[in-house]
């Protein structure tokens, strides 16, 4: 009986190390993905503004290096569940969110030292969806309150853990100051090498 008891705790501490391993293994693995706002698939262009230069990227000019930076950017949303847990990014203050600002666009083209800035622009008009509510303004004239936006300034910089990164949304291409940005979690210091070390013309 007692061989017995010792042969079924064994089997049941065996089966526990196994699941508690494959579960570690499981969340070593397995991204979970942080991107708001942005969805390359429906990018246009991407403008790079350094400190006194800037350079715009399309899929007919710079083509390599327009997808280079949208794989980057898809990459630095992306972090292990199991890394997720231990940078906090799962809690209430690292959820994405929309803060009111009064920023100027040209304020926005003019980037601090060590910091770099991203205009991307979309092929049609995007719904701002954030934590998968869509984002209403009351002010907005007609029936549909929701805000729509077809350019989006994003400061890059140089992070390789998750940090909240501010996303600054324009309602036109024509407009002259922006009156949100979304804060959201990402770590794009591969995405901060690249731009910074890109060719710009002249």
């Amino acid at each position: 009986m007692k061989n017995t008891l010792t042969k079924v705790l064994t089997i049941v501490a065996v089966a526990l190390v196994a699941l508690i391993a494959a579960t570690a293994i499981t969340l070593s693995i397995v991204k979970t993905d942080f991107n708001q706002v942005i969805d390359t698939e429906k990018v246009d262009s991407i403008t790079v503004y350094l400190q006194d230069k800037d350079n715009c990227y399309t899929a007919e000019n710079g083509a390599d290096e327009f997808n280079k930076m949208k794989e980057l950017y898809n990459v630095g949303t992306k972090e292990t569940i199991l890394s997720t847990l231990f940078q906090g990014a799962f809690s209430e203050e690292a959820k994405a969110e929309v803060i009111p600002t009064s920023q100027s666009i040209s304020s926005l083209k003019t980037p601090a030292e060590g910091t770099v800035v991203l205009k991307i622009t979309f092929s049609e008009q995007q719904k701002l969806v954030v934590n998968d509510e869509t984002i209403t303004d009351s002010s907005i004239y007609g029936t549909d309150k929701s805000v729509y936006y077809d350019t989006v300034y994003l400061n890059v910089e140089d992070h390789d853990t998750l940090t909240k990164v501010r996303c600054y949304i324009v309602s036109s291409s024509a407009s002259t100051y922006c009156y949100r940005y979304v804060s959201f979690s990402a770590h794009h210091s591969e995405l901060y090498d690249y731009v910074s070390g890109l060719d710009f013309p002249g």
